[in-house]
């Protein structure tokens, strides 16, 4: 027989992993791991740290939180348009 040091109980439970899990999938996307952070105490009870929900987010489920960056309303999409077209691009 092999023994194993038993180690530390995970900080995320059964549940909340699968839910964490199927909201990063198919849900609302969060915008940061502080709002995963408040979306775990409020539905799940767990009072967990950033860096402990950065390291499951991040490492372990591989999530990317990337929100696109806000646009100004004034921007002219023409000069945009043409700027693409007549910059030097360097490959």
């Amino acid at each position: 027989m092999v023994k194993k040091a038993p180690g530390q109980v995970q900080h995320l439970s059964i549940e909340a992993l699968a839910g964490l899990k199927e909201r990063l999938a198919t849900g609302a996307p969060f915008k940061s791991y502080g709002e995963i952070v408040e979306w775990l105490k409020t539905e799940y009870n767990l009072e967990l740290t950033y860096a402990t929900v950065y390291a499951w987010a991040h490492y372990r489920l591989q999530a990317k939180l990337k929100v696109p960056r806000p646009q100004s309303a004034l921007e002219d999409v023409e000069a945009v348009e043409l700027l693409k077209k007549t910059s030097f691009q360097q490959y």
